[in-house]
């Protein structure tokens, strides 16, 4: 059993996503290595997080926060972006893989993740109520809007999309999926920019 204070970080790390006992491991010790300075200011970027970061109130990426105000991220303040195209995504790494394709002209929205088939609450931790109500108010000026279903082609993927789709149906829009150019079981984050890019092309 490692000291109290070491394990408890290890605790910490593997509170994360894809982190093990023996990865979290790994990174206690590589910051024991480094300088007292450097761990103090790990620490106080971490301490800072909550109060530095908030989400778009539109798509809910992450921005910086400004005066405690609810803003606009870079793509959704931007009147060259295309309002009639909402790219579904269940997470931000997602995006970032999208965007920098340089392909979509068009906004997102960050689901924050994807149905469970074990959760039978877990619609309701996703922001699917946000993305339908967003969805109705471009419909107020907008006719024509074309909602990309961009969640991973895994069975969780698959299912959200589903879902997402059945919801939207009484507003009348247009849904569309990436094209399968994407292996089953892959995550956009990790793809090469042309496979990104041909998948959304490919889009039906």
């Amino acid at each position: 059993m490692y000291p109290k204070p070491i394990q408890k970080l290890i605790e910490y790390f593997t509170k994360l996503p894809g982190i093990g006992p023996r990865a979290a491991g790994r990174y206690v010790f590589s910051l024991m290595k480094e300088s007292p300075e450097f761990v103090k200011e790990f620490g106080i970027a971490l301490a800072n997080l909550p109060s530095a970061v908030s989400s778009c109130r539109e798509c809910f990426r992450s921005i910086e926060k400004t005066n405690g105000t609810a803003a606009l991220c870079v793509f959704c303040g931007n009147p060259g972006r295309a309002k009639n195209s909402i790219m579904v995504l269940e997470k931000e790494s997602d995006l970032l893989a999208i965007e920098k394709t340089g392909t979509f002209q068009g906004l997102y929205h960050v689901l924050g993740g994807t149905l469970s088939p074990l959760e039978q609450d877990s619609a309701k931790k996703l922001r699917i109520k946000e993305l339908y109500h967003r969805i109705a108010e471009h419909k107020k000026t907008i006719s024509d809007i074309e909602v990309i279903l961009a969640t991973n082609p895994t069975p969780e993927g698959d299912m959200t999309a589903n879902y997402i789709e059945r919801i939207l149906e009484p507003l009348q829009v247009s849904t569309t999926r990436l094209g399968r150019g994407i292996t089953a079981g892959s995550e956009l984050e990790y793809l090469d920019d042309t496979t990104v890019m041909h998948a959304l092309k490919n889009r039906k």
